[in-house]
């Protein structure tokens, strides 16, 4: 029997935008309370009113893993997780280009890559959120919401009250 590992789920319409979660991040990893510092980040459209957590995972394809030139990204061939081997990173910053959800970061004080680890399997972003937008658990478990469909139909529904007016 496979035991399938916790992965963080994300549903974009409980998202208020309080950030909390990047300050949380930052305070467990890095011990200052810096969004930037945070491995994961909320993206506002404030055009649109919509506030988009974007988490690590799991990708369809993992453009990080495949450009590593030193295997310092690994996914787990289970959960499509991936993650980070910092020991064996030479910091040629090409996992940071090729992120698409923008989640893996360079820090240019540490001069290093960050990303997230689930918190050894106690994320803290999960802890604070309030309104219960980001959870973690099996895919059994969580709602997996596809990472761009709510936005499309977000921008959809904007799209046809517009055309209404």
């Amino acid at each position: 029997m496979v035991t399938l590992q916790k992965q963080l789920s994300v549903d974009y319409t409980k998202c208020t935008g309080c950030r909390l979660c990047e300050l949380a991040c930052s305070a467990k990893h890095e011990g200052v309370f810096q969004p930037s510092l945070a491995r994961l980040r909320i993206v506002k459209y404030d055009d649109l009113g919509l506030d988009i957590p974007n988490v690590c995972g799991p990708c369809e394809e993992a453009p990080c893993v495949d450009i590593c030139p030193v295997y310092a990204m690994r996914r787990d061939p289970v959960t499509k997780m991936v993650y980070l081997e910092e020991d064996k990173c030479i910091l040629c910053k090409a996992c940071v280009g090729v992120c698409t959800a923008g989640v893996i970061r360079l820090d240019t004080v540490a001069m290093r890559i960050i990303k997230c680890d689930h918190c050894g399997g106690d994320p803290e972003c999960v802890k604070i959120c309030p309104t219960g937008a980001i959870t973690y658990g099996t895919p059994a478990q969580t709602a997996v919401v596809e990472r761009h469909g709510k936005l499309k139909a977000y921008v959809a529904e904007i799209h046809r009250n517009a055309m209404k007016e």
